[in-house]
């Protein structure tokens, strides 16, 4: 699978995921219903945010050359 079709997946799964995470602890939290407190919401919430920083590190292993491009070049100089 070439780099830009992965990276393509992975955004994806970043943004479901971080709208699991966001979900999870919003009915865990604040809304009112028998799902509040719940440990279900508890451990959804955990694992998502493990998968979260999980697909945060692969996603920026596959970004790195970018990185590594635009913030650790020496700066030319003007002339």
């Amino acid at each position: 699978m070439n780099k830009q079709k992965m990276l393509k997946i992975i955004n994806f799964l970043l943004i479901l995921d971080w709208l699991v995470v966001v979900i999870s602890i919003l009915f865990y939290r604040f809304i009112p219903s028998g799902l509040q407190g719940s440990i279900y919401l508890y451990e959804t919430h955990w694992i998502a945010g493990i998968v979260f920083i999980f697909l945060t590190i692969m996603h920026f292993i596959l970004n790195f050359k970018w990185v590594k491009s635009t913030y650790f070049q020496p700066k030319k100089e003007k002339k």
